[in-house]
Parts: structure tokens; C-alpha cells; sequence
């Protein structure tokens, strides 16, 4: 089978854009294989490489497929020296070190190694020393190295030592409604950290939603391959990367909307909390500190309103804290007494010379829910102490 697709020419290279929206172009392109049986019916590129696997022509194929790729990929190159091409490497091409023909081919092109980015999918090399002598080679030639598909499957964070990617892909399965998803949104933002102390620039594939490359953009990834800027094509001509120009710039101007409409929301959300303050003073004036129960009707002035506690300078707690939400299963609001000193809302406020501090999103110890803390500082009957709000945004 492998063979007569070879002999008969019935594999084509598709490109997909890699977009670089802070460069405002085309990053790289990605070279996928799109291959046809004898009546031009598409053959899943995944039945494809196992069949190779089992005629025992993964190199041949393989070999193939790059070239065709290095083929197509001149034309760009020639255009802009700056383009890179990202190929994949089958993970028992590595395993067996069957890899030597494929830099003669790219001498043949005349094409710069630091052009090429040689995808690793790490998690599937079973052999960590056929791996590091892969690494060795492909580096000490100056090829660009990436991790593909990181975050799923075995992905291991002890291998980013000896690889040390250049570019890290982040798989589509974290990308995906990552606006949605807190658990996803955290671990992108863990990934992304890591990656550029570790120097490596992060990618975020299967980019399909708007508001996914807005979250992204907020963790500092400029770097995305996706159906949202451009599905894979045989050809990418003039008027599709003018298109996918056109959206970057629209990209970034809504973008620079939405971050003055959550700023302006913020604001909103501060002033809310303060006029909140101010009202919980007044009624704590009237009575004694212990008494914090009597502030409870402030809950119906305000929906996003989900706590209240008051902590004394030093990080104590005065009074149990008043809650407006359910209660889940290993989450308790805190007691009279509770220490809070480790906590920012306590110790940024207690030292800061505004007297207040509107925090980052975080799960709240008390519901489970996702929660902002407002805290101010207030003196009341002569005693300063931090009263704090959770809300609900």
C-alpha cells in the first residue's frame, strides 16, 4: 500500500499558518500530510503512519513526506528567510536512529537548519537515550527544537531538561474554551511561566475561538495555529495572509477594547466594595465589633456579595465569618480567631499606605466558588482592623 501511494504520487503537503500576533505576520507554517487512495479518497494521516509501521516503511515514508514538505516550503523561504517550517518525526524513526538522510536532503534544498523546527512528541519515545542522542544531533546543527502536543498523554516535566525546547506547543485539549475552564486557564498559565524562564517560547495549538487567543494573550503566549486564523491549505497565497493580517489587527484592537472594558468593570467592582465598607463602618459604630451579624442585610444590596470577616491588625479574626453562598464538601468559612497573617489580603492591606487592595481571582476557602477579596482598613470606636469582603465576579 505504502509503496503504491509513494510511486503514484498520492500524497500532497497541506501548510498551516503559525501566527506571531506581536511580530504581526506569519511565524511558520506546519507541514501536514494529506494522503489519497486509488480513487482520491482522503486516508487518515494516522491509519497512513501505522500502515507504514507495519510494512515496515516508516523511513521511506517518512523521508518522503519531509521532502515533499522542504519542496514546497522553498518558495516561502525565498520570499521571507525569516519563515520557519515546523515537521514531525515518527516516534520510531527516533526510537531506531533511522534520521541521517534527512539533513543531506535539507543541504539539497538549500535551506538554513534554524529554518526548521523538528517537532518532538516526547510523551511516545519510550527510549530517553534514543531521544537525548536525537536531541544532541539535530541541535549541535542548528535546528529549532519543539515539544508537540505538551499537557496531555505522559507528558513529563523532567524531560524539558535535556530536551530544552526552543518552542513548546501546548495541546489543543488545555486551549480549548480555556476562558471557560479555571482548572485548563491555571495550568496554561503554569506551562507558560515555566516555559519562558526556561527560555522557550509557547505556542497554543488548535487555536478555533476568539476568546481563546484573548485568554492566551493574557498569559503572555503571542504564538497560535488554529482554524480561527487559518485552517491547513495546499497553498497559501498573498490574499490568504493578507486575511489573516487583516484579523490580527482586529484581533488587537477588540482585544484593547475588552482590556479597558474589564479595567473600567473593575473599577466599578472597587467602588461598589468601598461604598460596601463604608456602610459596614457605619453600622459597626453603632454597636460592638462582635456584633458582625447585624451587617448581614448587606448581602441583599448586593448579589456578588458571597462574605464578610474582620480581621485586627495582626491577622486575627473577630467574629465568625458571614457567608451567602452554599456550602460544598471540604470548604468552611473561618471562625472567630482564625489567623490570616499569611494571607495578601491581609498582609498587603495591614502595610499599604492606601489602606485597601482589591485581589486576584481565586477559590474561595469558604464556598468553593471563584471569588475576588476586597479588604480595607477601618477604625471603629478608636481600634483599627481590616474588614474583608469575598465578591463573586
Amino acid at each position: 500500500m505504502i509503496n503504491n501511494i509513494i510511486e503514484n504520487k498520492k500524497i500532497e503537503i497541506f501548510l498551516q499558518p503559525i501566527i506571531s500576533l506581536k511580530d504581526r505576520k506569519v511565524f511558520a507554517y506546519e507541514a501536514l500530510t494529506r494522503a489519497y487512495d486509488e480513487n482520491d479518497d482522503l486516508i487518515s494521516p494516522l491509519y497512513l503512519f501505522e500502515q507504514a509501521k507495519k510494512e515496515r516503511l516508516s523511513c521511506k515514508l517518512d523521508n518522503y513526506v519531509r521532502e515533499l514538505a522542504l519542496e514546497k516550503f522553498h518558495r516561502y523561504y525565498q520570499l521571507d528567510k525569516s519563515v520557519l517550517l515546523f515537521l514531525n518525526f515518527e516516534s520510531s524513526i527516533i526510537e531506531n536512529d533511522m534520521y541521517d538522510d534527512f539533513i543531506s536532503t535539507v543541504y539539497k534544498h538549500n535551506i538554513a537548519t534554524s529554518n526548521l523546527v523538528i517537532e518532538v512528541k516526547e510523551d511516545q519515545i519510550k527510549d530517553t537515550q534514543a531521544l537525548k542522542r536525537f536531541i544532541k544531533k539535530y541541535k549541535s546543527r542548528g535546528f529549532v527544537l519543539a515539544i508537540d502536543d505538551f499537557g496531555t498523554g505522559y507528558s513529563s516535566f523532567d524531560r524539558l531538561e535535556y530536551i530544552q525546547p526552543d518552542i513548546v506547543k501546548v495541546d489543543r485539549s488545555i486551549i480549548y474554551n480555556v476562558h471557560n475552564n479555571f482548572i485548563n486557564s491555571e495550568i496554561l498559565s503554569a506551562i507558560s511561566n515555566m516555559c519562558h524562564k526556561i527560555g522557550a517560547i509557547v505556542l497554543a495549538e488548535g487555536v478555533e475561538h476568539r476568546d481563546e487567543v484573548f485568554n492566551c494573550m493574557k498569559k503572555d503566549i503571542d504564538v497560535f495555529q488554529g482554524y480561527w486564523f487559518c485552517k491547513p491549505k495546499a497553498s497559501i497565497e498573498v490574499t490568504e495572509q493578507n486575511n489573516i493580517l487583516e484579523n490580527i489587527d482586529n484581533l488587537g484592537q477588540t482585544y484593547k477594547n475588552k482590556i479597558k472594558k474589564d479595567i473600567i468593570s473593575k473599577q466599578l467592582l472597587l467602588k461598589n466594595t468601598k461604598d460596601l465598607a463604608i456602610k459596614v463602618l457605619s453600622i459597626l459604630e453603632e454597636n460592638t465589633i462582635e456584633e458582625i451579624v447585624l451587617v448581614k442585610d448587606l448581602f441583599l444590596e448586593n448579589d456578588s456579595l458571597e462574605a464578610i470577616y474582620i480581621l485586627t491588625c495582626e491577622g486575627i479574626q473577630v467574629g465568625d465569618t458571614l457567608l451567602n453562598a452554599p456550602q460544598k464538601y471540604l470548604y468552611n468559612p473561618t471562625k472567630h480567631g482564625h489567623d490570616h497573617k499569611l494571607r495578601d489580603y491581609y498582609f498587603i492591606t495591614n502595610d499599604s499606605l492606601r489602606g485597601d487592595y482589591l485581589g486576584t481571582r481565586y477559590i474561595s476557602k469558604a464556598s468553593g466558588n471563584m471569588c475576588r477579596t476586597y479588604s480595607s482598613k477601618m477604625e471603629i470606636k478608636g481600634d483599627k482592623y481590616i474588614v474583608c469582603f469575598d465578591i463573586v465576579d
